[in-house]
C-alpha cells in the first residue's frame, strides 16, 4: 500500500539520477526492519506497529513522512454513496470487510476505531490484498476503512468516502535508515525523493471519490 509514493519517488530518481540504481522491495513492516538491520536496504519506508522498534531504538532514525486520511470504501450505488461526507457510526448496521490479521493489522484498526465511534464491526469478509477487499465492496459484500493512498483494481464500483467527525482516523506513515546513514548522500537522496512524493499526496477537499 505504501507503493503510492515508493513507485512515484523511485521513479523520479531513475529520471533525475539515470545511472543511480533503485531497487523496491514490497513488505510488511517487521519485515522491512529486518532487512534494514541486516544491510539489505538502506530506506524502510513503514508504518508503526505494536510489535515495531519505538521512536527512539539506538539502531534507526525515523522521521514522518505522511499522515493521511482513512476514507470509507462503499459499493458505489449504496446509500452513502450520496453523501458529501460519512462518520462511522453510519456504518454501523454495515457487513464489514478487512485485510486478513496475518498479513497486516487492519482489522485491529478497523475494530478499536469503530469501538470508539460506539459499535462493534460485524466483520464478515477477511482478504490478504486491498485489491481483493475493492472487488469484495464494489460487488456488494460490505464496506470498509482504507488509507487514502491505498488504490485497487480499475472497473470495480466502489466510492471511497471522507470521513467526518472530531476524530477522523489517519495513517502515519515514516522512513527509516540506520542510525548514522542518513549522512549517505545517495540516502539523503532517496529520502528527499519520497518527502517529495508525499507533499504531491496531501489531502485537498477531499469529496466523494467514485471508480468504476
Amino acid at each position: 500500500m505504501r507503493c503510492g509514493l515508493i513507485a512515484p519517488a523511485g521513479g523520479r530518481l531513475r529520471h533525475s539520477h539515470p545511472d543511480l540504481q533503485v531497487r523496491v522491495r514490497e513488505c510488511e513492516t517487521a519485515e522491512s526492519m529486518d532487512l534494514l538491520v541486516a544491510g539489505e536496504v538502506d530506506i524502510a519506508v513503514v508504518e508503526p506497529i505494536e510489535d515495531g522498534p519505538p521512536p527512539d531504538d539506538a539502531r534507526f532514525e525515523q522521521s514522518p513522512l505522511l499522515e493521511e486520511p482513512h476514507l470509507m470504501l462503499v459499493p458505489a450505488d449504496h446509500p452513502l454513496a450520496r453523501a458529501a461526507s460519512v462518520r462511522l457510526e453510519d456504518a454501523a448496521d454495515e457487513d464489514w470487510i478487512v485485510s486478513d490479521p496475518g498479513a497486516c493489522d487492519h482489522a485491529q484498526r478497523v475494530r478499536m476505531l469503530c469501538a470508539a465511534a460506539g459499535f462493534s464491526p460485524r466483520i464478515v469478509h477477511a482478504a490478504t490484498h486491498w485489491p481483493a477487499i475493492w472487488s469484495l465492496v464494489g460487488n456488494g459484500l460490505g464496506v470498509s476503512l482504507v488509507p487514502r493512498l491505498a488504490e485497487g483494481p480499475a472497473g470495480q464500483a466502489v466510492a471511497r468516502m471522507p470521513l467526518s467527525g472530531g476524530n477522523t482516523p489517519t495513517r502515519r506513515i515514516l522512513t527509516c535508515v540506520r542510525r548514522g546513514s542518513r549522512r549517505n548522500p545517495l540516502i539523503d537522496l532517496g529520502i528527499r525523493a519520497l518527502e517529495e512524493a508525499a507533499r504531491d499526496h496531501e489531502p485537498r477537499n477531499d469529496r466523494p471519490r467514485f471508480a468504476a
